[in-house]
């Protein structure tokens, strides 16, 4: 008898197991078969392309902007990257006086020559890949050259105020004619004068505006042989040309730290200057009709600063600011600055441009579309640059929405699905 209940509980035992093992693999293949699920979902998610940034910005009223310098020119990453996601685009140093002005040489009435070969290979891969461009910059006392300011161009002699203001107006109205007449219709703005707005002791203490006299210990030379009224002058000429032709251009105010405070105040002195009827605008023309921000945020050559969550509140009610003053407003320059490699840094990135781009896709809702590109000059990370370098400092060596060998970062990730939802 106990022999046969020892053979009857060894069987319900084996009977258990086999139905314990049964159950078992049931369980297994559902779940493998839900895994298998979400990874085939997972797969066709990453399949799925991306829209690109440019056409998601454009159901809230602006471009997206990227930048490209002379020695990217024939970089086909570089510009595959552009014509990707971008239809705004700058040139990072071209079009500046420094670049344009051709040393030595004068036309036949005594007023500048200028070389536009770099400029114009620049333009000519704009206008073949269809990108729109923000012309900067026309008027900027940094790097300028110094001979341009000479009574002839060699001596060290500065020239009076009549005979810069004219030098003045005629190489401003040469380099807007020039592009216009050659690339009609593919610059869209100008920043007129960049940087003019100092600090803190490089401007005179009862200036409003705080227009600057030195930079870094170095005068103004715009400020030096033309005196404060240069910008207003150098408006005034723009604005001029742009009308006398029939242009479709809007001119900028363009400087850095536009979303600080104080600054933000002088800058909004300024336009109310600028657009003053007076000897200089007697008609009381709007001769200022934009203002760009920079936007190169978090701290400078420091992780400390960087990713700050008040800077996208300033830098929002700094663009409500400006639309309030009557003037179409572009990030011109971003550089999210980011200096370590960290997980938490990469991530905290990432988020802080997801938080950036909610921002922006609203704005128009607040200053009656009035921001009208959101343009980003730190789009690749650069690893490899020394701590001593300039660009290391303005923007920080992971600041990109892109790898350095233009791979889509999370950053990227996080603004595209920010604009497409």
């Amino acid at each position: 008898m106990k022999n046969k209940f020892l053979i009857v509980s060894c069987l319900l035992y084996i009977a258990a197991l086999q139905c314990v093992s049964c159950s078992g693999k049931k369980e297994t293949a559902k779940q493998n078969a839900k895994n298998a699920q979400n990874q085939a979902e997972k797969t066709e998610e990453e399949t799925v392309p991306m829209k690109p940034l440019y056409e998601l910005a454009a159901q809230y009223g602006f471009k997206m902007g990227g930048a490209i310098g002379y020695e990217q020119i024939d970089n086909a990453k570089h510009k595959k990257m552009l014509t990707d996601d971008f239809n705004s685009v700058t040139f990072t140093n071209e079009l500046k006086a420094y670049s344009l002005l051709d040393w030595g040489v004068r036309q036949k009435d005594g007023m500048p020559a200028l070389n536009f070969t770099k400029a114009d290979k620049m333009m000519d891969f704009a206008q073949s890949a269809g990108l729109k461009v923000r012309g900067h910059v026309l008027v900027w006392d940094a790097y300028m050259t110094e001979w341009f300011f000479y009574e002839d161009y060699k001596n060290k002699t500065f020239a009076s105020k009549e005979v810069m203001l004219k030098r003045l107006k005629n190489y401003i109205e040469q380099v807007i004619t020039h592009f216009e007449t050659k690339y009609p219709g593919v610059i869209y703005a100008w920043d007129v004068v960049n940087e003019a707005v100092g600090d803190g002791g490089d401007f005179k203490t009862d200036d409003k505006c705080h227009i600057r006299t030195t930079r870094g210990g170095t005068k103004n030379l715009f400020y030096e042989t033309m005196g404060r009224d240069y910008v207003k002058y150098a408006f005034k000429y723009a604005y001029d040309c742009v009308k006398k032709n029939g242009y479709d251009i809007t001119l900028f105010y363009n400087d850095y730290n536009t979303f600080q405070p104080g600054k933000r105040t002088a800058i909004c002195n300024l336009i109310d200057e600028l657009n003053a009827k007076d000897k200089i605008n007697p008609d009381g023309s709007k001769l200022c009709q934009g203002i760009g921000m920079q936007c190169y945020v978090g701290g400078y050559g420091t992780q400390n600063g960087c990713m700050n969550p008040s800077d996208v509140r300033s830098i929002k009610e700094s663009i409500e600011t400006y639309a309030q003053k009557g003037m179409q407003v572009q990030i011109t320059e971003m550089a999210v600055r980011n200096y370590q490699k960290d997980n938490y840094s990469v991530i905290t990135h990432a988020e802080f441009y997801g938080k950036l781009a909610n921002m922006i896709k609203d704005i128009n809702s607040t200053c009656d579309g009035s921001f009208t590109c959101w343009a980003i000059w730190g789009l690749l990370d650069n690893p490899s640059l020394p701590e001593s370098d300039y660009s290391y400092k303005m923007n920080g060596p992971y600041c990109g929405l892109f790898t350095w060998d233009y791979k889509k970062k999370d950053a990227y990730k996080k603004v595209n699905e920010a604009l497409a939802n």
